[in-house]
């Protein structure tokens, strides 16, 4: 099993429902992997509504392919861990490459997370 950074400590804040995406140079190229679990650590949060955090996966850097990776996305006033998800089970395994994407109310809001990653891979 290895570890992996996917977000360190970020605040975001916003005032709209447009989803914000993690830039491209902090993305995770998980080629050789299979398996991962996201630990997912929120210190703050605040807005009349909840925002959502979701995980996607990727073939290639194509905003297009992205898809989520996991079904419903996590609320982050109610963060458990770790958010699995195993080749085996999972609708949309992982692919080549892995970031976040955070949405927000139409109100102001703010959250401040992190972001771990452990991952399982044949033979590494």
């Amino acid at each position: 099993m290895r570890s992996f950074v996917l977000q360190d400590w970020i605040t975001i804040r916003g005032a709209s429902a447009t989803p914000i995406n993690q830039g491209e140079s902090e993305w995770l190229d998980m080629g050789p992997y299979q398996d991962v679990s996201f630990y997912v650590d929120v210190r703050e949060y605040s807005g009349s509504t909840v925002p959502t955090l979701q995980f996607q996966t990727a073939p290639i850097k194509d905003e297009v392919l992205f898809q989520p990776m996991l079904s419903p996305a996590i609320s982050v006033n109610s963060v458990t861990n770790p958010n699995r998800v195993p080749i085996t089970t999972t609708a949309v395994p992982v692919a080549q490459w892995v970031r976040w994407q955070l949405v927000g109310p139409a109100s102001t809001w703010d959250v401040t997370f992190r972001v771990l990653v452990a991952a399982d891979a044949l033979g590494l």
